[in-house]
Parts: C-alpha cells; sequence; structure tokens
C-alpha cells in the first residue's frame, strides 16, 4: 500500500473512532437529569437539550438543573436575538409587515433576554418563586413574539420556529422551577 493511502486509511480509522466517541460520552447520563426531566412538559426536548450540556453530569441537585435549563434557553435566546438582528441590518430590503414582526420580536427578545439573566441571578439567590415570576415573562414574550408572526403577514418560517424552541427551553426551565417552588 502506498504511503499516501496508509495515511488517509488511518486518518479515517481515526476519526471513525473518533465519531464514536460522544455516543460512549453521552451513555452515561445523570439520573438526576432523567428523573427531573420525567415532570416536565417537554421531556424529549429536556432530556436532549440538559443532556448536551457537560456541567449536567456534575449536578448534584434540581437547583443545578434549574441554572442549566435557564442558561441553555438564554443560549438559544441570544441565537435567535442574532437571526433577527442580522435579518433586519443585512440590507435586504424586506416587505413592511416582515420588518414589522422582526422589529416586535427584537423587543420580545430583548425584554426575555433580561428576565433570563434575572432569573439566573435569582437561581443564585435560591429564590425559586422569583425565578417562576422571571421565567413566565419570558415565556410571555416568547408568546407575544408567536403571536405577532401568526397574525400578520409576512411571517418569517426560521424566525417562529426559532422562537418556538426558545419558549419551549423557557418552559422547560420554569417547569424545573416549579419543582423547587410549587405553587
Amino acid at each position: 500500500m502506498k504511503p499516501i493511502a496508509k495515511n488517509v486509511a488511518l486518518a479515517l480509522s481515526f476519526f471513525i473512532c473518533l465519531s464514536f466517541f460522544p455516543i460512549i460520552n453521552t451513555a452515561v447520563t445523570n439520573p438526576l437529569l432523567t428523573e427531573t426531566c420525567q415532570k416536565v412538559k417537554n421531556k424529549d426536548l429536556c432530556t436532549s437539550s440538559l443532556g448536551a450540556e457537560h456541567a449536567t453530569q456534575d449536578a448534584k441537585d434540581v437547583a443545578a438543573l434549574a441554572l442549566i435549563a435557564i442558561n441553555v434557553a438564554s443560549n438559544h435566546g441570544v441565537n435567535a436575538s442574532v437571526y433577527i438582528k442580522k435579518q433586519l441590518l443585512d440590507g435586504k430590503i424586506l416587505e413592511p409587515t416582515t420588518e414589522q414582526n422582526f422589529e416586535d420580536c427584537s423587543e420580545n427578545f430583548d425584554d426575555a433576554m433580561q428576565e433570563l439573566d434575572d432569573a439566573l441571578a435569582v437561581t443564585l439567590s435560591r429564590d425559586f418563586k422569583q425565578v417562576k415570576i422571571e421565567l413566565e415573562s419570558a415565556i410571555d414574550d416568547a408568546d407575544t413574539c408567536i403571536s405577532v408572526l401568526n397574525q400578520k403577514a409576512g411571517r418569517d418560517k426560521e424566525l417562529y420556529e426559532k422562537t418556538n424552541h426558545f419558549r419551549q427551553l423557557v418552559s422547560n426551565a420554569y417547569d424545573i422551577a416549579n419543582i423547587l417552588a410549587p405553587k
């Protein structure tokens, strides 16, 4: 076999082995995660989104999972906000209704991101009733954006999907906070 072919075969074998490493690594799930995600509405999303976070493996209590869930929702909110701002600043001429939808949702996401920041801070102080209030407000902001997209012409499918996914992640964080501070 030629030396180049050996190197390619060796490299290919190495990458195939590495591609199975994440599967092996994620096979071990924190039992607390499994138990907690069974108590939320979006069980599969909870398990997949929190299970993808390395910090979940070290979570010792539900409060730690709540913090991780809020952080995951916040990261997705940032991604949606970046998408919105990029569409508004991209230089493309948007239809007036579509542009208004993006502007309205941009304001909603700005508010939601502030509420998630507040929820993170309050989680650290372990005031879970206040965490729920902040998360409810973030859910309301996502719902308002979804409502705007459903009512007006110029609905952007990608923005709708990002907002809906964000709403589900925040809802999961709320459900976890509700475990810590039931009604």
